[in-house]
């Protein structure tokens, strides 16, 4: 049975049926150098960078210039207040001319209120000599009798700045969103490397992997829709009903956040099955496994002795000789049960906090013991591939005596002066590879998959 979980779409990103108009201004009134129709109480543009320009425009007797050089802090210029209803959304019509960069939006005193009961569009770059009508929807999170419409703007360059000829918003009902993968808001090339997709309005979907249960953030989960990198992402919504395995629809804005890329401001999420599987988990050492690509995404590292229980606040160290990532508690507790010099296999999710690459294991399941402390390692013979799945070479001496133990301890296989291995039969999993060469012995750790 689907799930349906529906606060309201933010943004319309498709067509709707617009055909009530509530508000149409040609900025043709104006008293006391400003236009009567506009500069409501959310207003923070200053009267003087509000100009009244006398012209023969496409609609009415008058222009409005709006002022802002800043590149920084965008400036509001609001109708007066007048009624919003929550799920309806809003069409804003607007002709422009000038340079600088504009959005709309809307003031609706919603719920809740990390946006401060504001909304807003994406920024429009203006460029041109001639007025220019642009169109832009909002849908009302919040029912109020005094909401304002908002022109944003910043950027202006002078002489001409930003000059607004006519606004026209009607309502209607909101359309579809269109869903965007979670591939197309992870992928960058940038350093850094934020979101191409940063402040914009986005839905997506995937499958939920897994869900913060420790500190301020529990609630928050990580949803997936592919295998491998740049295919998962973390949602910041707290108060959200969801479990893994539930395949869900967000709808929220993305936000880089301490070095994670999130959607936030989450406008409407929809369960809309549950109990799938889980898309497949990517091998990675622990070097790369802190790689931008692997954020939110679900990693294993095959074989990596832990160097350190006590990295504060949860946290344990592990390395498989390519570099220490840390493992932390957000989800799954385990330093406590952890021993230094242990080999372990570790699943879990590619995140950062405190800008700070970690693995987030979200159960025991997810570890599992490769080796133990007392099993000395060395490195007097090589093994190519490693992960295998086919065929391994070692390089052993000629009279060399190999052997291969599963991890409970089972011989499955033995040779004398064997160089190559045929592993194709093997189950998955990690192997123990013991060399008796030169009156020594050797052991080295295996992975087949």
């Amino acid at each position: 049975m689907k799930k349906i979980f529906t606060l309201f779409s933010i943004f319309a990103l498709g067509t709707a049926a617009f055909s009530q108009v509530v508000f149409q201004s040609d900025l043709s009134t104006w008293a006391a150098g400003d236009p009567t129709d506009w500069m409501g109480s959310k207003s923070n543009i200053a009267g003087a960078d509000v100009i009244e320009v006398p012209t023969a425009s496409t609609y009415g007797a008058s222009d409005a210039q709006l002022v802002n050089t800043s590149t920084t802090t965008h400036k509001r210029f609001t109708t007066q207040p007048m009624s919003v209803t929550a799920g309806t959304a809003y069409e804003i019509k607007f002709w422009v001319k000038g340079q600088g960069q504009i959005r709309t939006g809307l003031f609706d005193d919603h719920t809740p209120t990390s946006s401060f009961g504001y909304l807003y569009n994406s920024y429009i770059t203006v460029n041109s000599l001639t007025p220019v009508e642009y169109t832009q929807s909002v849908t009302a999170l919040g029912t109020n009798a005094n909401g304002e419409f908002i022109l944003s703007v910043l950027s202006t360059v002078g002489p001409g700045h930003l000059i607004i000829d006519s606004v026209s918003i009607t309502a209607g009902t909101p359309p579809p969103p269109t869903v965007t993968s979670i591939y197309d808001i992870q992928y960058t090339t940038a350093s850094p490397a934020n979101s191409p997709l940063e402040g914009q309005i986005v839905t997506t979907s995937g499958i939920v992997t897994g869900k913060i249960v420790n500190g301020p953030d529990a609630g928050a989960y990580f949803i997936q829709d592919g295998a491998g990198g740049w295919n998962g992402i973390y949602v910041y919504d707290t108060d959200a009903v969801v479990a893994i395995g539930d395949s869900v629809d967000v709808t929220g804005e993305v936000d880089e956040f301490n070095l994670v890329t999130e959607i936030k401001n989450i406008s409407a999420y929809t369960v809309v099955t549950s109990s799938n599987p889980l898309p497949a988990s990517t091998t990675a050492t622990t070097s790369n496994a802190n790689s931008e690509q692997y954020e939110g995404v679900l990693v294993t590292v095959a074989s990596a002795q832990c160097t350190n229980t006590t990295e504060g606040f949860g946290m344990w160290a592990i390395n498989d000789n390519s570099g220490v990532i840390k493992c932390d508690d957000d989800i799954f507790a385990y330093h406590l049960t952890a021993v230094v010099g242990n080999w372990y296999m570790v699943t879990g999710i590619g995140h950062y906090s405190f800008s700070e690459a970690k693995i987030l294991p979200r159960s025991l399941s997810d570890i599992s013991l490769t080796g133990t402390a007392g099993l000395e390692e060395n490195d007097t013979f090589t093994i190519y591939p490693n992960p295998a799945n086919s065929v391994v070479v070692l390089n052993v001496q000629p009279d060399a005596v190999v052997r291969i133990y599963s991890l409970s301890g089972t011989l499955v296989y033995e040779a004398i002066g064997e160089t190559t291995i045929d592993v194709s039969n093997f189950a998955a999993g990690i192997y123990q590879v013991t060399v008796l060469q030169n009156e020594t012995t050797s052991t080295q750790k295996l992975s087949v998959q």
